[in-house]
């Protein structure tokens, strides 16, 4: 499967983009509506967890790794969801990754995702991150 890539400009300097990004108060805000009751957990050290977990049609948890931390510039960490019933192990996660480039106006800032163990996370992921890219925008903008 072909990794999903979406590109968007943020009327923001990097610095509150990458805030944004990795502050998990900040997260839980642009992640989901109020009642999904997000909670992320994580210290964004490369090797160590990262857990985002709430409540959208039932519990869920999202569990990974971070994978590559270049502050300001550059966010990697694996994906594996509750929901998807996939087990804890290699080749059941997806990667997101964020780059993030200063230019004139603002922050360009990319995300791909990549790995896809079945077609079904692959639309899941490729549905969310359509809407939520403009969502985070708007949050970042909006700040």
């Amino acid at each position: 499967m072909q990794p999903i890539e979406a590109s968007i400009v943020i009327a923001a300097p990097p610095a509150a983009v990458w805030a944004a990004l990795t502050d998990p108060d900040a997260m839980r805000r642009w992640m989901g509506e109020p009642e999904m009751r997000i909670d992320v957990r994580t210290d964004w050290r490369p090797g160590s967890a990262i857990v985002i977990a709430g409540e959208h049609h039932g519990p869920f948890e999202n569990r990974g790794v971070v994978l590559d931390v270049v502050p300001g510039r550059r966010l990697r960490y694996s994906h594996r969801s509750s929901v998807s019933q996939l087990p804890d192990e290699p080749g059941s996660d997806s990667v997101i990754g964020f780059e993030l480039m200063p230019v004139e106006g603002g922050t360009a800032l990319k995300v791909t995702v990549d790995g896809f163990p079945t077609e079904g996370i692959h639309r899941h992921l490729a549905l969310y991150w359509r809407g939520t890219l403009g969502v985070f925008k708007g949050f970042v903008e909006g700040i």
